[in-house]
């Protein structure tokens, strides 16, 4: 078995939180539905690095996990002591503890390998919670890094497959939305109601702290190293460094640590150091290398777009009118705001409107607010009586980028999630398909596991894993970035809306529409656009013909005969 190296001193296994912080009055980011206009990728290189929560390794005796800042103080054991089962698959290295990490470490620890999961950042702190706790564990969403994702089917099927099932507390399901229009009305929608179509709002970081929880209670051996970013990473030997991220100089962990692995994976988000290894690599190879396999290039689309947050505690939250719409995602257009009910009653929201965003004093921000979201602004209010100060001090929160990168591998190297392909929040499907890769990767691996004593070839396992991904990834983001799935204009309304009439009138000849299969299905990404551009062909070629046959009855209507009349026997 291969081994790992701690340079320094005492390494560190499990940080366990004991001093809980305080939460922010700013809330909780909250990521609202863009719109991309143009796919227009600029490529550049990224620096090494990512902005990730981190789930941290610890024993959770209490029912309530908040996400905040980092604890006053950390207890540390040596991985090396850690228990491991006595023979493995091999030694997988994960960098980055998001969703996406988290549950690749899950499928991996399952099926056998070694795992070291990575991440730059500290964790979740447990809390004990008040009363005796009789209603289960409670995830908080207190937490000024996170945001609202969406989960579809194709989230639920990767947990599924690797043995998980999320708590009911975790998840809200969503029914639909409701927009508050200018003249104080209400307008709701409702969601499709097809069989296996359900989505649920949950918090970013409550989710990492469950999966990391998992983790911990059903695989002691897994190996963490919380609060370390990727330093280097020797190909020829295969050895990935890692330095302390955190300043404290009175730490007991290892200044440097250094793992030997057969596999390794960046799940590191849309800045992935892991990434940038790659690309160097790529560049820095011999031509007659180079013929083997096509160039790794990178297009990188940054958001011209950022957004403030804000949230309101459950306790505040249940008294209001608005939480009458718990289960929905509301919105004020007018001012493009976004509130989204959490599961333990919380609201979350955001406001990407550049009036807001610029505001230029505080009493700037109360008009806006007070003229276009009454309701909102004064349940802000009663939540943080200096909402308006606060929120003026709050820097704003970019979009993040679309990502397209030519191919996920670079030899037993690869990268999953935002880190290989990044997208706008356009549809909420970036999380889902950061967890589908999970799910792909663990198929493949079982594809090339054949019995005790045969070596697995990881570098078949990652050019496999990019053959099966790319040109799928490159139509998500393409998708999101466009925003080709959602109606525009009149003909795009009527398209839907005829789209839909057939599937409901005829289900087995009609299928759902392009948008319905993104949310509803396992449908490849491939395929939704592609039935896509059928249903475009199909709806202007039906209008073109409808054109026709309304000018040729106006024509035969107002007695115009055709110049030119057939005749058989000529």
């Amino acid at each position: 078995m291969l081994r790992h190296v701690l340079v320094g001193c005492q390494a560190s296994r499990h940080f366990q939180h004991n001093a809980p912080t305080k939460f922010s009055p700013l809330g909780p980011a909250d990521s609202p539905s863009e719109n991309q206009n143009s796919l227009g990728f600029k490529r550049r290189s990224l620096r090494p690095g990512t902005e990730l929560n981190k789930c941290d390794q610890r024993q959770l005796q209490s029912p309530i996990v908040t996400m905040a800042a980092p604890p006053a103080s950390i207890q540390t054991a040596d991985p090396a002591e850690a228990p491991s089962t006595s023979k493995t698959l091999g030694e997988v290295v994960v960098v980055g503890a998001g969703p996406a990490g988290c549950l690749l470490a899950h499928y991996l620890l399952r099926r056998g390998f070694s795992v070291h999961l990575f991440d730059k950042r500290p964790g979740a702190t447990p809390l004990k919670p008040e009363g005796d706790g009789s209603e289960g564990q409670v995830y908080g969403q207190g937490d000024s890094r996170s945001y609202t994702i969406l989960l579809t089917s194709r989230a639920m099927k990767a947990f599924k497959g690797a043995g998980l099932e999320l708590p009911p507390n975790l998840l809200n399901q969503l029914v639909g939305s409701c927009l508050h229009l200018p003249n104080g009305k209400k307008r709701k929608l409702t969601y499709s109601k097809m069989p296996g179509l359900s989505n649920y709002g949950v918090s970013r970081n409550a989710l990492v702290a469950w999966l990391q929880q998992s983790l911990d209670e059903r695989y002691p051996n897994l190996k963490t190293y919380f609060e370390y970013e990727l330093k280097s990473v020797d190909k020829t030997t295969n050895t990935a460094s890692f330095r302390l991220s955190s300043t404290n100089f009175f730490s007991p962990k290892p200044e440097l640590v250094e793992v030997k692995y057969d596999l390794l994976v960046g799940a590191d988000g849309v800045n992935s150091a892991v990434r940038s290894e790659m690309i160097q690599w790529d560049t820095s190879e011999t031509p007659s290398l180079k013929k083997k396999s096509k160039p790794l290039t990178l297009d990188f689309q940054p958001s011209e777009e950022a957004y403030k947050s804000f949230y309101v505690r459950p306790e505040l939250a249940k008294k209001s009118p608005l939480y009458e719409d718990h289960d929905r995602v509301q919105a004020w257009p007018a001012v493009n705001i976004l509130l989204t009910g959490m599961a333990d009653g919380s609201l979350w929201g955001g406001t990407k409107n550049k009036k807001i965003l610029e505001a230029s004093s505080a009493h700037e921000v109360e008009i806006l607010f007070r003229g276009n979201a009454p309701d909102l602004f004064e349940l802000l209010l009663e939540e943080n009586p200096n909402f308006c100060e606060d929120f003026l001090r709050q820097p704003a929160i970019s979009f993040g980028a679309a990502v397209i990168l030519s191919r996920f591998h670079h030899g037993n190297s690869l990268v999953i999630g935002d880190a290989a392909h990044a997208m706008f929040p356009s549809y909420g499907t970036g999380c889902n398909a950061a967890l589908e890769d999970c799910l792909l990767l663990d198929q493949i691996l079982e594809e090339n596991v054949h019995g005790d004593g045969v070596e697995i070839s990881f570098y078949k396992v990652a050019m496999e894993f990019s053959k099966r991904r790319v040109e799928d990834a490159h139509a998500i983001v393409t998708m999101n970035s466009t925003q080709e799935l959602f109606p525009r204009g009149f003909f795009g309304l009527l398209q839907v809306m005829l789209l839909t009439s057939l599937h409901k009138l005829a289900p087995k000849l009609f299928r759902p529409n392009s948008y319905q299969q993104l949310q509803l299905s396992d449908m490849s990404f491939r395929q939704i656009l592609l039935q896509k551009r059928t249903e475009d062909v199909l709806f202007y070629g039906l209008l073109l013909v409808l054109a026709l046959l309304v000018v040729a009855a106006l024509l035969f209507a107002f007695g115009v005969q055709p110049k030119f009349k057939f005749n058989p026997g000529s």
